[in-house]
């Protein structure tokens, strides 16, 4: 690398991984005062990433994450960077009401013990076996390195990785764990709950009960101290606002259509190969999906790259209907619904845009976004758009009754959605940090290790960024 120019930090992936990668980069070459060329290649059209919003016929259609959490200070930072902090809203005071489809209806998951336990959610004995969660004791500390093999329900041990069901069946019972969590691990990986490492893709309940010995407990503890969950936020014009806001600060140049097809680690430095050519690059920051980065981690350690080729990212379909309002009178204003397997239902769940976020349809219309695919049912994402959208329209009237033909459809597609961070995740997470750490200047962002949700993928990202600037500029 020659000295003559200043040093130069190559970012794959103009997601909000990448962009908060690129920000951070840039914000910590300018209180340094020193000049640092940021260029991200983003291999889409437009960044964004799974971060994309759409309108049509006045509606606003989030084909990828519906919002984020307000629970990363990192994010919160780069919103006011970007002259977004204005621009976030709250949801309607509806979308606190939710469901779950079980038993041939929707069950409202309810905040008072009595109306929950008249919910029909869980039966007698799952309702006193979840009443004993405090006194379930907690599991004893052990060493997750060793082990690293991928467990099936209840073969989680002291010295073992445990999935989230067995977690949840330990401290709340197997019928609270099937019905209650399982449908909301549908909402947030689109996983089986029986496949999921607690640790990796729920650490907050893993750390309440180390703290606590109870997640009942440590909710009491927080209330007493006054912390409120995380809240729900997006922006006014959608997620893509925020990727779109980072791409156009100072101090980042942002090359699309530019597919980065190979990463090489020569002497101090790294080689970038795109759809555009060749890059030389002091510093590289992987931000794409899997699986598109196995391989280019596989440039740099083939031994890294295998282990990223382990984790499993299924696809999923995003369909959003449009109804005339009057259809959809009958329901009941919330933020939606999630489905119980086995109701004969391949729908994961459905969110009423409508009542969710105020402006994301017109006046007179009804929005609802149904999930389909997953690694629960990976085939159902991959039906025809005239199929999806017919049996869209099917479980929609078994579910919540709409009998009515849509005034707009639309159908989204992600074949590498959301990684699913089975039981084994933590070490192998550290067999692949293990792999990478002697690679100086190459980092790993994206949600392929950390966390899938938005904030979490950005705080990854800015991570990235602030290291591989401190070790440029240094």
């Amino acid at each position: 690398m020659s000295d003559e120019r200043a040093r130069r930090l190559v970012i794959v992936g103009g997601g909000p991984s990448g962009l908060a990668a690129a920000w951070k980069a840039s914000a910590e070459a300018q209180r340094a005062g020193a000049a640092l060329e940021v260029v991200v290649l983003e291999a889409d059209a437009r960044v964004g990433g799974k971060a994309r919003t759409g309108f049509a016929d006045g509606l606003l259609i989030e084909t990828g994450p519906q919002g984020f959490l307000d629970d990363q200070p990192v994010l919160r930072e780069m919103i006011a960077a970007c002259g977004l902090a204005e621009e976030v809203i709250e949801p309607e005071p509806a979308a606190n009401r939710r469901y779950i489809y079980r038993g041939g209806r929707l069950r409202e998951l309810q905040r008072s013990p009595l109306a929950f336990a008249r919910s029909g959610l869980l039966g007698p004995f799952g309702l006193a076996r979840l009443a004993m969660e405090p006194l379930a004791p907690a599991r004893p500390g052990g060493d997750d390195r060793l082990g690293a093999g991928v467990l099936t329900s209840g073969d989680a041990t002291p010295h073992t990785d445990e999935s989230l069901f067995d977690f949840a069946a330990r401290r709340m019972g197997r019928q609270a764990a099937a019905r209650l969590i399982s449908p909301v691990v549908l909402g947030i990986f689109a996983g089986d709950a029986r496949r999921l490492s607690a640790a990796a893709a729920f650490p907050r309940l893993v750390a309440m009960e180390q703290a606590h010995g109870s997640l009942f407990k440590a909710m009491r503890a927080g209330r007493k101290r006054g912390v409120p969950p995380p809240g729900h936020r997006t922006f006014r014009r959608g997620v893509e606002a925020l990727p779109q806001a980072a791409a156009a600060l100072p101090g980042i140049d942002v090359a699309c259509n530019r597919r980065v097809t190979a990463i090489e680690h020569r002497g101090g430095g790294f080689a970038v190969t795109s759809s555009a050519g060749g890059l030389a690059a002091d510093a590289v920051v992987v931000a794409a999906d899997l699986p598109s980065a196995a391989d280019l981690v596989d440039g740099v350690s083939s031994a890294a790259a295998e282990e990223l080729r382990q984790i499993e990212s299924p696809p999923i379909a995003v369909v959003h209907t449009a109804f005339e309002v009057a259809a959809a009178a009958h329901i009941e204003p919330a933020y939606g619904f999630l489905v119980a397997r086995g109701e004969g239902i391949r729908m994961l769940g459905c969110q009423y845009e409508t009542a969710t976020f105020s402006g994301r349809s017109p006046d007179g219309t009804f929005l609802a976004r149904s999930m389909f695919g997953g690694s629960v049912d990976p085939d159902a994402a991959r039906l025809a758009d005239e199929e999806i959208i017919d049996l869209t329209r099917r479980e929609l009237r078994r579910t919540v009754g709409i009998d009515a033909t849509p005034t707009s459809t639309s159908v989204a597609r992600w074949p590498h959605a959301i990684p699913q961070y089975a039981p084994g995740h933590p070490q192998r997470v550290a067999r692949i940090e293990a792999a990478l750490d002697p690679i100086d200047g190459f980092y790993l962002a994206g949600n392929v290790l950390h966390g899938v949700g938005l904030s979490r993928a950005v705080a990854v990202g800015a991570a990235c960024g602030e290291r591989a600037a401190k070790r440029l500029l240094a």
